[in-house]
């Protein structure tokens, strides 16, 4: 595999590569010149030489892999962890208590109205600080390099987990995923450094290893959150103490993915991005909006689509474990089998996303992608709304339309990702790969609370409609006006 690590006896050396930057292409692959710490002086390599894009590949897979673990670990179990709080500390003069009674205000009369509102609102505030950091955190890596900004972003993680395991109150919830989006910028970067080792040729490769770790990181860590959430603390037999609730455990879990991470990267992971290659220092910072102001009109408009794309999924995907919850009463654990099926099916497409893209290239791929997620949001469509009109199969067909949007998702995402890199300089690699990335947390802002509120309002199926068509109109309209990268027009 792409992400094989080398053989012990190479480990040494290899923890020494300094940065490389490209200086020749030819018929062997791309040609870098790298820095020896060990010996003071530079030597040539070929790209083609397996150890360096190997190690780095398959460190920055492991770096992405944990760090989804450790954000997903809490989607299944948002349903009974807001009903926890809600019941345990629903008084005035708490924050829980100022949000009830809010949601009673607006019309929930149930308990269930109002863990969708709210699961909706703590989703939407952890992408916002991800939507407006992780453009900072790209162009920073172009500046200063992705180790350092790696080593920050998983220290802050680390934390946050830490400190969510004695949650005992729901204001320190809200702060450890407000700490954990202001750090969420870290995929970027990790894209970003992909990018630097690979050629345009090999892209797709480096955008379809981060791929698969987002894929396998939602694999494992809905499961792992959902099976952890039975296991609690011996204290809880007795009552809470320091802290400690229901959710301790897939807390701990996290905290201890995190630290492990933030220790590989500090001791293994090279820098990418030599100093020659990175952007002026005093380059001005970009804000939220620079995707309006990006050079490359492919850029932007790839960005768009990814946008619209993940407005219909993330609010679906927000909403799944309350609409299972409401249908056929799943538990956490119930849960963690629907999203390691989803998952599964997201890396089946992603082991086929390189096959596909050498026959139809990157931009027919993305649109194959939304025609299929489009057709799925109406098999969902076709389930009854309600636990009593659900007959036998209304399972059976919510299980496939949630496999083909997961699958759909594993042809999008790497392809949306190498497009933007193919489209980009080196030195504006980190800085489009991280406004792409808040493209989709700006996604994630405006899908989780938009489609909590009409599920709230109007109930579940009102999104799936609107989903669907997002991605029949705009979406798939302005992926069919993108122009086809320099590297696939020349290889066509």
């Amino acid at each position: 595999m792409a992400w094989a690590m080398p053989a012990r006896s190479n480990r040494r050396a290899d923890r020494r590569i300094a940065p490389c930057s490209a200086i020749s292409a030819g018929p062997q692959g791309r040609s870098f010149v790298c820095g020896s710490r060990r010996h003071g002086h530079f030597h040539r390599m070929s790209a083609s030489t397996p150890l360096p894009q190997r190690r780095v590949l398959g460190l920055i897979f492991l770096t992405v892999f944990m760090d989804i673990i450790g954000f997903s670990i809490v989607i299944p179990l948002f349903p009974h962890l807001l009903d926890y709080y809600i019941t345990t500390e629903g008084a005035e003069g708490t924050l829980i208590g100022a949000l009830n009674s809010a949601a009673e205000w607006m019309g929930g009369d149930t308990v269930f109205k109002k863990t969708v509102l709210f699961g909706g609102l703590l989703s939407t505030l952890y992408s916002l600080l991800q939507f407006v950091f992780s453009p900072l955190w790209g162009a920073l890596s172009d500046r200063i390099g992705r180790r350092r900004v790696l080593v920050l972003t998983l220290a802050g993680n680390a934390l946050s987990y830490l400190v969510w395991i004695f949650a005992a109150q729901f204001w320190v919830v809200v702060l450890t995923r407000l700490v954990c989006g202001m750090m969420a910028g870290n995929i970027a970067v990790a894209s970003a450094a992909a990018a630097d080792v690979t050629d345009e040729k090999d892209r797709t490769k480096g955008m379809a290893v981060v791929g698969i770790a987002i894929g396998l990181g939602f694999v494992f860590g809905p499961v792992i959150g959902g099976l952890a959430s039975s296991v609690q603390f011996p204290d809880l037999a007795h009552g809470v103490s320091f802290g400690l609730n229901p959710f301790s455990v897939p807390a701990l879990i996290a905290a201890s993915m995190a630290t492990v991470n933030f220790i590989l990267v500090v001791k293994f992971f090279p820098e990418t991005l030599a100093p020659e290659r990175r952007a002026n220092a005093d380059a001005k910072r970009p804000s939220v909006f620079d995707l309006a102001t990006v050079r490359s009109s492919a850029v932007r408009r790839t960005s768009f689509a990814n946008l619209v794309y993940q407005v219909a999924f993330t609010g679906m995907e927000n909403t799944i474990v309350f609409l299972t919850f409401a249908l056929f009463v799943y538990s956490p654990r119930d849960n963690a089998w629907l999203f390691l099926f989803n998952g599964a099916c997201m890396i089946l497409a992603q082991g086929l996303a390189r096959q596909l893209v050498r026959r139809l290239g990157q931009r027919k791929v993305i649109m194959l992608g939304m025609t299929i997620a489009a057709v799925a949001f109406f098999v969902v469509a076709l389930i009854p709304p309600t636990r009593a009109l659900a007959g036998d199969g209304a399972e059976t067909t919510f299980y496939l339309g949630l496999g083909l949007i997961s699958f759909a998702t594993g042809l999008i995402l790497p392809s949306v990702a190498a497009l933007v890199s193919l489209y980009s300089d080196a030195s504006e690699q980190g800085r489009n790969l991280g406004i792409l990335r808040s493209a989709g947390s700006l996604a994630r802002v405006i899908g989780p609370v938009t489609a909590a509120l009409l599920y709230f309002h109007f109930g579940s199926h009102f999104w799936v409609y609107i989903g669907g068509a997002l991605l029949m109109l705009p979406a798939i309209w302005v992926v069919r006006g993108l122009p086809e990268p320099e590297s696939e027009r020349l290889k066509a």
